[in-house]
């Protein structure tokens, strides 16, 4: 049984939903799984269309709860716990009320078996984040033993560490790469749509502070280029104070066109990263990075910063992970992107494009999904 806050058809809170989605679409001829969530989109109070509110109802040969105001309570969560009698209890957050911390005072009381997924919650750029708040929770779950018996999902020894620097060498961990998306786009069709005479950069994420739009936006008004330029944003506004900071910097700079764009429905993502030539995210902390590994599967190389999991990009052939540290570095990634010859940027592309198929989207991935839940 899956207890999340936010569950497709919703998408706005990015990663947790599309790596939860993946992993059950994955797995789901393997494992009899249930879902409990709300029915509402980060952010939205409208419920959405046409979805049965507060029934187990099938989709997709999975069961889904889609619990709405007045179900959205902890003893409703309980009661729904219970009614399953789950083999396993995977959590997807670390500070949900609601979907974590109620499930697991009854996971505790009742011995039941559980899995949390911390989803990049204790990345030191997260938990500087209201980091008071979270400190003193944190401190009272560690005296308390609140986690002594869950098993803990990191998606990478980065975030294994992670979890290990704030819950000790005992912690019970278990390292499984997230399951990515399957690739719907073919290579010949990527290939074709590259050479416009434009280069056009592309950011896919929530736009909040941690996403580092602004450097993002800052860099890109600085390079120099005959040829145009264009920067497309995609994204779900979080934090609309941190958009209202920059919002004014989102405009022509001669011969470069920043443009925010609105949100982005995962069906349409493939779409939009073919026909981009770089996805850039300068993000401040990163657990995985599904746009960086979706970029890949749609032959899209990347501009990211070191703070992911994924190094060492230009040497690869696969884009630029950069030190954010100092904004210039940044640029000049930004800048050798543009100046860079076609043939070796169609080599990125391929690079790219390969690396999914053949290092990402691997059986390996899948088995090892498959064991974290078998343990």
């Amino acid at each position: 049984m899956v207890c999340i806050d936010w569950y497709e058809p919703g998408f706005k809170a990015g990663g947790p939903i599309r790596s939860v989605a993946n992993m059950v679409n994955a797995l789901k001829h393997d494992y009899e799984i249930y879902i409990l969530t709300s029915v509402y989109d980060l952010g939205e109070t409208t419920p959405y269309p046409g979805v049965e509110q507060n029934q187990w109802h099938d989709r997709d040969g999975v069961l889904v709860k889609y619990m709405n105001k007045q179900a959205l309570t902890t003893a409703s969560v309980r009661g729904n716990i219970l009614e399953i009698n789950p083999d396993v209890l995977y959590l997807n957050s670390l500070f949900s009320r609601l979907f974590t911390i109620a499930p697991l005072f009854l996971a505790n009381r009742k011995r039941m078996k559980v899995i949390l997924a911390p989803r990049g919650m204790l990345a030191q750029g997260a938990l500087e984040i209201k980091k008071g708040k979270k400190g003193l929770f944190l401190f009272l779950a560690k005296i308390s033993f609140f986690y002594r018996r869950v098993t803990w999902h990191a998606s990478t020894s980065n975030e294994e560490e992670q979890i290990r620097k704030v819950f000790g060498k005992r912690a019970r961990i278990f390292v499984a790469q997230n399951i990515p998306i399957t690739q719907t786009k073919a290579l010949d069709e990527i290939l074709n749509r590259k050479k416009t005479g434009t280069c056009r950069f592309v950011f896919l994420g929530r736009i909040a502070g941690n996403k580092n739009l602004d450097l993002a936006i800052r860099s890109v008004a600085q390079v120099k280029s005959t040829m145009p330029v264009t920067f497309d944003i995609y994204g779900n506004i979080e934090n609309r104070e941190y958009f209202d900071s920059f919002k004014d910097e989102i405009k022509t700079y001669g011969n470069i066109k920043v443009e925010y764009k609105g949100v982005l429905n995962p069906s349409e993502v493939p779409d939009v990263l073919m026909n981009a030539d770089y996805m850039v995210l300068p993000t401040k902390h990163e657990n995985y990075g599904h746009a960086i590994v979706e970029a890949w599967a749609n032959g899209c190389p990347v501009i990211i910063s070191k703070n992911t999991p994924w190094k060492n990009l230009r040497v690869k052939d696969l884009g630029w992970d950069v030190d954010i540290s100092d904004p210039q570095n940044l640029i000049n990634a930004m800048q050798e992107a543009i100046d860079i010859d076609f043939s070796t940027y169609l080599t990125m592309v391929r690079t790219s494009y390969h690396y999914f198929s053949e290092r990402i989207c691997d059986e390996s991935v899948l088995n090892a999904n498959r064991q974290l839940f078998e343990q």
